[in-house]
């Protein structure tokens, strides 16, 4: 027992040793001499005295022994109990160790599992930052394209709606023109109604002319029948006076109806000479309308040379703009492509010194793997030193042998997991040094790409000065032109007023006509009405030539002839009367008519305005439309090049959007990946938290086992002491007992 108390031995003086024969009774095999009774009774009397001493003596050392005996057999006991509660606990410490090791193989293991997920993790990080670094320029390049794209589709709804706007503009004009159009067709049906209502109403004053000549014919006939009738009256008044009276004023009468007759002949040779002189006047104006109408059509035909000079020139400056459209998009691609080039040079160079980075990142991790390395070396080298230094360890001699049993196992376990480190790092190393080979073959990659890429930026941009030219040639071309195409335009209001001025020249030069034609008409009426008045006193002259005779012949007749004159002058008088009333009317009826045509004549000039005024009205639509028509095919091209651009955006965003996809899908793979190996972590983590717990429980338990084994070794080396102890002093004790036993069988003596 750890408690139990070693008393001590009780101190025994030894007898003094004797020399010679012993003052006891005398051993009868040692002393065969006799000796006095008296003597002998002394002596057996002090040899009985000695022996009770003795034995009192032994009797003492017998319960001490006894006593020791007891005390070496407890301590014994416990010992042994020590010793079987030592069995147990190594049994025990044994299970401890293997649950120990169990579970720091179990956290080795685990933070073996641990530091391969978080190189895992940071081999996906690192993935997903090489992954976000390639998509980040693709998806700004995408967003930069779709924003361009929507640009553009706002360009194109723009120019979309200016086509509308301006189809409408064109249909506006169109449908204006139509109505510009109808009128000027109005306005020259309402001409050619005005001019047909002038002719018609020229023809019914020639018609009224006619009928106011054959009027004033006649009243001049009914006059000189009236007065003819009066004077044949006269005469054949005076015929019965006379027949010779009658006679010489019927040849009077004839001499005055032939003198008439020559100064009705004069008056229709006069009229005849005035219908020669109308038609030479209109031969005349015939021959200059001709002239100016050839005018107005050179006139018109210079307009429409200037006009189709014009439409050439608007043609080739369509060519023009379209050459410089040309010249600028090429202008425009080659600066895009050299700007696409420098992005790309420039995400290049930010991915060569993205990889650099990523080259010194790796680079150090190297080197501080490597460091790792030399420590788990170094420590490895620790570990065996200090595992051969306790396996050196045979004996307790030094103290270390308990030291040794216990420290050997966790020192080995430790060089087990101190070499898997090594290889681990080794491995990682490996990998590590992998990846930066990887990393170098990349920026080796990108500086041939990067290379490229400058050489391409170099062509593009020695193609930017000729195609620079080129555009400004292009657009020196197009400010030639339209200096060309305005000064063309400035000429058309001159042109255009000759136009005018030839077609006035014309449309007076035809009133003109028309004037002539119907005074023509008058003299040739009056000329007609002339020679009728002659053919009507010629017959006058014959009929007063052929009634010569009968006025000789008898005087009754001509009596009755007076009778039937005054009958014939009272109807001829009233036939006057009625010629008179007749004239009158033809002559108003013709000032009417005048009148009606210095109207219509005043209507045309205003319809002819009109009619120019719509013609000018037209030409300016068709210009306004013309221009639109070419407004709206720039446009329209204008619109298609929008549209093809859009389109290559949209394929440009398509590849994007099929490059992007696919780094998307990856990013989110890897994303899922990060987060499904944090969460493996976190739970590996858990998991060696509570091994580390448990560890520490189970060192715990070791140390507990271990601290109850040393302190049961150590009391069984202090009860095994005590027992060498006690045994030495049960020795001494029954060597004292045995001395006395001697002694007293010696009788007292010492043996």
């Amino acid at each position: 027992m750890a408690g139990l108390m070693v008393l001590p031995t009780a101190a025994f003086a030894a007898d003094p040793a004797t020399s010679g024969i012993c003052n006891g009774v005398v051993n009868q095999t040692a002393h065969r001499g006799s000796v006095q009774e008296n003597l002998l009774r002394a002596a057996a009397r002090k040899n009985a005295e000695l022996i009770a001493g003795l034995q009192a003596q032994r009797a003492v050392l017998q319960t001490r022994a006894d006593t020791l005996t007891a005390q070496i057999a407890a301590a014994e006991k416990l010992i042994a109990d020590l010793t079987a509660a030592n069995v147990e606990l190594d049994k025990q410490i044994v299970d401890a160790t293997t649950q120990l090791k169990t579970v720091t193989d179990a956290q080795t293991a685990k933070a073996t599992e641990i530091a391969d997920a978080e190189k895992a993790l940071a081999a996906l990080r690192l993935q997903k930052t090489a992954v976000e670094t390639a998509l980040a320029p693709l998806q700004k390049e995408l967003a930069d394209a779709e924003k361009a794209r929507t640009t553009l589709k706002a360009a194109a709804d723009a120019v979309d709606a200016q086509i509308t706007a301006k189809k409408g503009d064109i249909t506006t004009a169109t449908n204006e023109l139509a109505v510009l159009e109808a009128a000027a067709l109005k306005a020259a049906q309402d001409l050619a109604d005005k001019d047909l209502q002038i002719q018609n109403a020229e023809g019914e004053l020639a018609k009224l002319v006619a009928a106011a000549v054959k009027a004033a014919d006649d009243v001049t006939a009914a006059k000189q029948a009236v007065a003819a009738a009066e004077d044949e009256l006269q005469r054949l008044v005076d015929a019965g006076t006379a027949a010779e009276d009658e006679l010489k004023a019927q040849q009077a009468k004839v001499a005055d109806a032939k003198l008439k007759l020559g100064e009705l002949e004069a008056a229709a040779k006069a009229a005849a000479q005035a219908v020669s002189d109308k038609n030479a006047q209109i031969k005349a104006a015939q021959d200059e309308l001709v002239t100016l109408q050839a005018a107005a059509k050179k006139a018109a035909d210079a307009l429409a040379a200037k006009n189709a000079q014009i439409k050439a020139a608007q043609d080739e400056l369509v060519t023009l703009q379209a050459a410089a459209k040309k010249a600028a998009e090429d202008v425009a691609a080659n600066t895009a492509a050299i700007a696409k080039v420098e992005a790309e040079i420039a995400a290049l160079e930010q991915q060569i010194a993205a990889k650099n980075t990523e080259i010194a990142a790796k680079e150090a991790e190297i080197k501080a793997a490597q460091d790792e390395l030399a420590a788990l070396q170094a420590r490895k080298a620790f570990l065996e030193s200090e595992i051969a230094r306790y396996e050196a360890v045979h004996d307790n001699r030094d103290g270390l042998f308990h030291e040794a049993k216990r420290q050997l196992p966790i020192l080995r376990a430790e060089l087990e997991t101190v070499n898997d480190a090594i290889t681990d790092q080794n491995a990682v190393i490996a990998a590590l040094q992998g990846e930066l080979a990887t990393l170098k073959a990349q920026v080796e990659e990108l500086n041939k790409q990067l290379a490229a890429k400058k050489l391409e930026s170099s062509e593009l941009q020695k193609l930017a000065a000729p195609l620079q030219k080129t555009l400004d040639d292009a657009n020196a071309a197009v400010a030639a032109k339209e200096t060309e195409i305005k000064a063309l335009q400035a000429e058309l209001p001159a042109l255009a007023a000759a136009v005018k001025t030839a077609d006035e020249a014309v449309a007076a030069k035809q009133a003109e006509l028309t004037r002539l034609n119907g005074e023509l008409t008058l003299l040739q009426a009056r000329a007609q009405a002339a020679a009728d008045a002659v053919t009507a006193q010629e017959q006058v002259v014959a009929e007063l030539e052929a009634a010569l005779p009968g006025l000789t012949e008898n005087v009754e007749e001509a009596q009755a002839a007076i009778d039937e004159q005054k009958v014939v002058l009272e109807g001829l008088k009233a036939t006057l009367a009625a010629a008179e009333t007749a004239r009158a009317a033809a002559d108003q009826a013709v000032a009417d008519k005048e009148a009606e045509i210095a109207a219509l004549q005043a209507e045309r000039a205003v319809l002819k305005t009109a009619l120019d005024n719509a013609n000018a009205a037209v030409t300016a639509k068709n210009a306004e439309i013309a221009k639109l028509n070419a407004e709206l095919d720039v446009l329209v091209a204008k619109l298609a090049d929008l549209n093809r651009q859009i389109t290559a955006k949209e394929q440009e965003i398509a590849a994007l959007e099929a490059r992007v996809a696919p780094l998307l899908a990856q990013l989110n793979s890897i994303d899922e990946q990060i987060t499904a190996t944090e969460n493996q972590l976190k739970t590996l983590q858990g998991q060696l938290t509570t091994l580390d717990k448990q560890v520490a429980d189970a060192q715990a338990v070791l140390r507990n086992l271990e601290a109850q084994k040393k302190a049961n070794k150590e009391a069984i080396a202090t009860q095994k002491a005590t027992v060498l102890t006690l045994q030495t002093q049960l020795a001494a004790v029954q060597e004292q007992i045995k001395a006395i036993d001697g002694q007293i069988a010696l009788g007292g003596c010492v043996a």
